[in-house]
């Protein structure tokens, strides 16, 4: 049978969604957007709020794991009764301003950020908000929340693994959907490398970094030897090669990873147009 479930109006979603997106503007190095996240969360989720009451009920259930399954169903009927207690209609307004924030400040996209743990949350949200589902329904969906709090682990790291490949590789496709026409290919190479490497621990990129590396200062090495070069930019392109001997075996960052795109265009252009 199955269950609706609005992740729009999971207290414990939003939230997830909201830290997800300052994790990504810490990688960006993006202080703009990480601001602004932190912003919304301590306005609607500081000490005492209806939102913050609600989401230490979904982190009640969401971060107990291997009960014993009568202390389980207990620990249910508490944090049920606990968020029935809550004002619905000061949750579902608060929601709805803290929907509006999200959408006004970034886009819809923050609800399409993957969170590990979703199906777990989903569980929790429609056990919290099945009061007018019939039996059968509540049954099923108590059956799942206490399969979520007496298991042994949240979610199989394989499945995550998984999920967050495909998440990754929609990106990818329509990145190179996108810049098809506009980015030389190594460029499009190095650059899907690096949006894949947060979901396989950065090993494709480390193995095209370091081939990568070796062909750019080939090349470099190349045009300073040759005559289709001056005098001044020869001095420029030895300053390039001594950047690219830096890169070698110092951990990949960012920075890197945006100096090699551009030392790619420039070794493209100046082989291209001399």
């Amino acid at each position: 049978m199955k269950i609706k479930h609005n992740k729009k109006r999971n207290t414990a979603f939003l939230y997830e969604s909201l830290i997800k997106e300052i994790t990504k503007a810490v990688l960006r190095n993006d202080k703009k957007t990480r601001s602004q996240a932190l912003k919304i969360i301590k306005e609607n989720f500081k000490k005492g709020s209806i939102l913050r009451k609600e989401l230490d009920l979904y982190n009640t259930l969401l971060e107990s794991k291997n009960l014993n399954k009568d202390f389980a169903k207990r620990l249910m009927l508490e944090a049920k009764k606990d968020y029935d207690s809550l004002d619905r209609k000061q949750v579902f307004n608060q929601q709805t301003q803290l929907i509006r924030s999200i959408n006004e400040t970034f886009s819809k996209e923050v609800f399409a950020n993957f969170i590990s743990n979703y199906r777990d949350m989903a569980s929790v949200g429609q056990f919290f908000q099945s009061t007018e589902a019939g039996p059968k329904k509540r049954l099923l969906i108590e059956d799942n929340v206490l399969r979520v709090i007496t298991s042994k682990e949240k979610i199989e790291e394989s499945q995550v693994k998984h999920v967050d490949k495909l998440t990754y590789k929609t990106f990818v496709n329509k990145f190179n959907s996108t810049y098809k026409e506009t980015l030389k290919e190594e460029q499009k190479q190095l650059l899907t490398n690096f949006i894949v490497s947060f979901s396989d621990n950065g090993l494709g990129l480390k193995s095209f970094m370091n081939e990568e590396l070796g062909r750019l200062k080939k090349e470099m090495k190349s045009l300073i030897e040759s005559d289709r070069v001056s005098k001044s930019h020869k001095g420029r392109g030895q300053q390039v090669l001594s950047k690219l001997d830096s890169f070698s075996n110092v951990p990949i960052t960012e920075q890197m990873v945006q100096d090699v795109f551009y030392i790619q265009d420039l070794v493209g252009e100046i082989s291209k147009n001399g």
